[in-house]
């Protein structure tokens, strides 16, 4: 089987063999053992290059048998790579194996391609996270309540993971929310407008808690590598709140 593929991770196995963890077009992500060149043409493949893979195996572990860059080789320095180690212990953790997500490969070429290009960095993350999500099956609805109704532009909404958004009156909630937004950012939020400041404070914090809930609190130790800025907003009980216009 040949496959498209980026290296998303690498580590030792046995004597001159390698793990790959491989994101891949056709397959999605895969884990196949590499035998190393002989020393004197030994090259650990790379992260952020495109490779064309032969993989053999009908199990869940693949043997690699080539290796193929398909891209000159390229490098990510500072805030860029560090994104780019977030992003891959991201699809480490919550990606299945030998699951197809075609998606999933082209959200990644451009996730790499934007980091390459010098984009904002926090956009491109968040961009990327909800299209993560929504491949998963586990999308943010931010257009409608967990009702179904409508959302409405100056109405204040509490979000829960469980139930989603629901309208808030001022009343104390027996379980405390996520969130507490405005509808008209919710809405903004839903359309993907990255460029609205208040959209990005909310998604970084919405998507935290998210991914947090997602890996039953399992920790993403490359967070660390990002600037934190824990959020210095408006709250209500103790809870972030996110106002139009504010």
């Amino acid at each position: 089987m040949r496959v498209s593929a980026y290296v998303i991770h690498t580590r030792p196995f046995q004597d001159n063999k390698i793990l790959l963890d491989l994101l891949t077009q056709e397959q999605g992500l895969i884990r196949g053992v590499w035998r190393l060149p002989k020393k004197e043409a030994r090259v650990i493949p790379g992260p952020f290059l495109c490779y064309e893979v032969e993989c053999a195996g009908r199990g869940e572990l693949k043997t690699i048998k080539s290796l193929e860059s398909l891209s000159a080789a390229s490098s990510l320095e500072g805030l860029p790579l560090y994104a780019a180690l977030y992003v891959h212990e991201l699809l480490e953790k919550l990606l299945p194996i030998n699951l197809p997500l075609p998606d999933m490969f082209v959200l990644y070429q451009w996730l790499i391609n934007s980091l390459h290009s010098g984009a904002p960095i926090a956009p491109v993350l968040r961009r990327f996270e909800v299209g993560l999500f929504s491949e998963l099956g586990m999308g943010i609805n931010m257009v409608s309540t967990g009702r179904g109704e409508s959302i409405q532009p100056r109405q204040l909404y509490q979000f829960h993971y469980k139930f989603g958004l629901r309208p808030y009156y001022g009343e104390i909630p027996k379980q405390l929310p996520m969130l507490f937004v405005e509808g008209q950012i919710a809405m903004n939020y839903h359309a993907g407008r990255w460029t609205d400041k208040q959209v990005l404070s909310l998604a970084k914090e919405l998507h935290r808690h998210w991914l947090d809930s997602l890996l039953n609190g399992k920790p993403i130790t490359a967070r660390r590598l990002l600037p934190q800025q824990p959020f210095q907003g408006e709250r209500h009980l103790g809870v972030p709140i996110f106002r139009y216009g504010l």
